[in-house]
Formats: C-alpha cells, sequence, structure tokens
C-alpha cells in the first residue's frame, strides 16, 4: 500500500532490497516486455545455482538482485536480440554492460549490483580484464551469465523440461574456461529436480523468488527515496540528448517554488522526486517519436500523450508516498479539465499537482531543442499568464513564478549544467572503451549535430 504524504510524515517506510529492485524490473517492461521476462527468469535461475553451490545469504541476495537489472543497459530491442545470439563472444558490442554499471551506480542500498552487471558477460578465465584491468572481476559474476545462458537456451514454446537434455548438454560442451565448475556442477545437480524446470516457467516469479530467498529490510526515508528517484531519472532522462537534462530541470523548479510557497521541508523534496519521476512513463514510449526533430504526426502525439498514464502505472508498482505518484502523473492535467490522461478537475488537483504541471512546461520552454529554441523571459512570462487566465494553470503558482523568475530559472540552468555534466561523462565512460562499443540508441547522442 502507498503511503499518503499530505496525511502521514513519516520519517522513513519499512521496504525491502527485492521490492525496490523487482519494481524497478518490472518498469523496464515497458521498454522492452522481452527482457523483463528474462531478467525473472535469470534471477531465479542464477539464486538457485547460487544457493545449491553454497554461497551466503549476503552473496545470494546480491546475484539476485543484480540479476533482476542486469540487462538495464539494454534499451533498445535490436541489441537484445543480438545478445540472445548464442554464439556471442567476450569482444562483441557490449557496451549495455557499461551502460547499466553506470545507471545503477551511488546507490547506498546496493553497492555491489553495478560490477556484477558489469562482469556478467564476462568468463570465468580470462588472461586480461578487458573492461578495467585495474579491478577484480567478481566471482558470482559467472554465475548470471551461467544462468542467463540457461535462459537463452531455453524455447519458450516448447515446455522446459523437454529441453532438460539439450540445455545441460549445452552447458556442458562449453569451454571449462566460461563458466566455473563448481556452478556447472551446481546447475546440473538441479537440472535433475524435475520442479527446477516447472519453477522457471511460473509466470508470476515474485513470490517464487521473494519467499524462497534471503532479502534485506530497509528503512526507506525521504532522502532514500530522492536518491531512487535521482537513479530513476537518468534512465528516463539518458534515453535522447534533446531530454537528458530536463527532469533535473524540472525536480529543482518544483522543489523551489513548493519552498517559496511555504511548502513543509518533506513536501518540498516531495516536490523533488516527482519532478525526477514525472517523465517516467516515457520508457513505454518508442525512441524514435523521442528522437524526432521534426513535428509529431497526430498518430505519434497520441503516443507521446500516454506518457502520463505509464507513470501512473510504474510508481503505483512502486509502492512509494501516494502524493509523489500523484503529483508526477498529473502533470498534464489543467484546472479546467481539459487536461490528459485522467481530465481531472481543480477539485482533484492538489498545490504539489499544479506545482509539477507549471514546472514542467516552465523547464520545457526554458530549454532547446532540435524544432525550437528556448523561450524568452517575456513570451514565457506571458504565455504562463495566459494559461492562468484560461484556467489551465493555477494563479497563485504563476504569480510565485513571475515574481521569482530569475531566481527560479538559475536554479534550474545549474541543475541542468550538473545533469549535462553527468551526461557527457556517462557518455565518455561508456563510449570510450575500445571494447564495449555498440550500435544502442545513445551512440546517436555522439553524432546529434
Amino acid at each position: 500500500m502507498s503511503i499518503d504524504l499530505e496525511n502521514h510524515f513519516y520519517d522513513k517506510y519499512v521496504t525491502s532490497t527485492f521490492d525496490i529492485i523487482y519494481s524497478l524490473s518490472k518498469a523496464l517492461y515497458l521498454v522492452n516486455p522481452l527482457i523483463n521476462d528474462h531478467h525473472q527468469r535469470v534471477a531465479f535461475i542464477a539464486g538457485s545455482i547460487a544457493k545449491e553451490a553454497g554461497y551466503s545469504e549476503d552473496e545470494i541476495e546480491d546475484i539476485i538482485l543484480a540479476s533482476l537489472v542486469h540487462d538495464i543497459g539494454v534499451v533498445v530491442e535490436k541489441e537484445f536480440h543480438e545478445l540472445v545470439n548464442d554464439e556471442e563472444q567476450y569482444e562483441c558490442e557490449l557496451s549495455h554492460v557499461l551502460v547499466g554499471s553506470f545507471l545503477m551506480k551511488d546507490l547506498h542500498f546496493f553497492p555491489n549490483i553495478p560490477k556484477l552487471i558489469k562482469y556478467h558477460h564476462t568468463p570465468y578465465r580470462i588472461e586480461k580484464n578487458l573492461i578495467d584491468e585495474n579491478e577484480e572481476v567478481p566471482e558470482t559474476s559467472n554465475i548470471i551469465h551461467l544462468a542467463d545462458r540457461i535462459d537463452i537456451a531455453l524455447k519458450r514454446d516448447v515446455p522446459a523440461l523437454d529441453q532438460r537434455e539439450k540445455v545441460t548438454d549445452k552447458i556442458k560442451n562449453y569451454s571449462p574456461n566460461k563458466f566455473n565448475p563448481a556452478h556447472v556442477e551446481a546447475f546440473l545437480r538441479l537440472a535433475d529436480r524435475e520442479h527446477f524446470w516447472f519453477e522457471i516457467e511460473e509466470h508470476d516469479k515474485y513470490p517464487l523468488i521473494k519467499y524462497n530467498f534471503h532479502f534485506s529490510h530497509i528503512d526507506m526515508t525521504m532522502d532514500d527515496a530522492l536518491e531512487m528517484s535521482r537513479l530513476l531519472s537518468r534512465i528516463i532522462d539518458f534515453r535522447c540528448i534533446f531530454t537528458s537534462t530536463h527532469s533535473a530541470g524540472v525536480a529543482t523548479v518544483a522543489y523551489t517554488v513548493a519552498e517559496l510557497m511555504g511548502m513543509s521541508p518533506d513536501e518540498c523534496k516531495a516536490a523533488k522526486i516527482a519532478g525526477y519521476l514525472h517523465d517516467i512513463g516515457k520508457l513505454a514510449i518508442p525512441s524514435y517519436i523521442l528522437y524526432k526533430t521534426d513535428k509529431l504526426t497526430p498518430e505519434e502525439s497520441l503516443i507521446l500523450k500516454k506518457h502520463p498514464y505509464y507513470t501512473y502505472r510504474i510508481l503505483n508498482s512502486f509502492q512509494i508516498f501516494e502524493t509523489i505518484i500523484d503529483w508526477a502523473s498529473y502533470h498534464h492535467e489543467k484546472l479546467n479539465g481539459k487536461g490528459y490522461p485522467f481530465h481531472l478537475h481543480e477539485d482533484k488537483l492538489s498545490k504539489g499537482c499544479r506545482i509539477l504541471a507549471v514546472a514542467d512546461i516552465f523547464t520545457a520552454l526554458s530549454e532547446e531543442r532540435p524544432y525550437r529554441k528556448s523561450e524568452s523571459k517575456e513570451n514565457l512570462t506571458a504565455l504562463l499568464k495566459k494559461l492562468a487566465e484560461q484556467n489551465e494553470l493555477d494563479h497563485d503558482v504563476i504569480n510565485t513564478f513571475i515574481d521569482n523568475f530569475d531566481i527560479i530559472s538559475q536554479k534550474r540552468q545549474k541543475a541542468q549544467n550538473k545533469a549535462s555534466e553527468e551526461f557527457s561523462m556517462f557518455c565518455k565512460n561508456v563510449f570510450s572503451n575500445n571494447v564495449c562499443k555498440s550500435n544502442i540508441t545513445y551512440v546517436s547522442v555522439l553524432t546529434a549535430d
């Protein structure tokens, strides 16, 4: 159940490491349904192998959590289909491991996940670490590699048990340099048990994984939720150079305006979190629409309009503060009921919703896009006043923007400059590696000129 921030101000709420990462894994379903199914199956297989091989509860926890998002760096279907080619070699194009590792960094609850993601395609025995020669490859990442290959070998239209002999033979025929022999032996013992194959095919892996393995509990504070929201904003914004700093801008503007309007510290943090998450529904939008530099067709506009609905769906799965869900999801609603996708009227739109709606418009029109320049202060002020007069946006919120325009604009610019530096570092770290290069979507940012 989500928490109503407006009526109950909690310093923290209790969740688990599994629930957080599982919800993130489910959100990736919108980018590619195949990845979501693959993640959950690999998590179960890897956890089962690790348990059979005698790893500690903490090690198994890290293996399962990393498995649930191991391909988070894959953002387009093209590369996923390349990865499921069973003839894949270590030297092939695998920058998704660096993308995923970068996206998951800085989360203090999950310090080991980035490294496991980074090396989940690395063979057991290698002469040289081609990704980072100064870093030791974690042994447990090879379990994810093995589980990944097991799942890839399984055809979805044939019962898993019927494929037992074929899959086990395939794994045994790999070079001993590819997989840790102890891990392979653990898998072969599991393969003798029919229930293992039945459980791989279980549609709902949530209870299967959560209640058969140990996971740590987390006292999630608002500051922790803010940290998580920044991670998610990277996944959203880094899909496209045109919007690579947008969520950071909206988050800062929303926080600043909430503060100026006298909202409590927790409400201000909630506004910032909602700003980071308001466009998470764009994970469901095809990348060609996000990249398009010309005017969208009517059909494309309708597809784009789905994103706040998907924001609502995704955030509900995270079981976060209910207020944050509303503020983030209703950023395209209008006081006169002519917004989308829920057509809510002003009696259903709280102050936080109204702030987010203006923060999104203010930030978007302050940004340069390929198809238009940023709006001047005069034009933007005039537009905001007009929208207030048409009862689309809140008068009090608009007046706060106008009265503090320069302060808000300066803070927005500073936040977006910082986000731009982080995006540049992301591109540098991922694409400077001579081995791990790829034609995934992110490459377009390097040639966007």
